[in-house]
């Protein structure tokens, strides 16, 4: 049974921290309406149900990968085995 190199759970997480960020940037670019805000920031309120929305979804970095160098397949940099071939990894070098 082939094993992906990354699973679709995690690569659901990475579509999901994509979205995030583009929304972000929306957030950012949206005209200023006179509510009292400086007008240099989003509407304070729809900032904040945002900020509550990441910290709800707990996405966390975007993982490290490394490619095999047996099978070339994609996988967490700080593995020591491959998932696919079960090669053995030099641990990475740290930094």
């Amino acid at each position: 049974m082939a094993y992906p190199a990354v699973s679709s759970s995690e690569a659901a997480r990475s579509r999901l921290r994509a979205t995030v960020a583009t929304l972000e940037r929306e957030l950012w670019s949206l005209p200023r309406r006179v509510t009292g805000d400086d007008g240099r920031n989003p509407p304070s309120g729809l900032l904040a149900s945002f900020r509550d929305l990441v910290a709800q979804l707990d996405l966390g970095p975007e993982p490290e990968l490394r490619e095999c160098p047996v099978c070339a397949h994609l996988g967490r940099r700080a593995a020591t085995r491959c998932g696919t071939c079960w090669a053995a990894l030099t641990p990475p070098a740290a930094g």
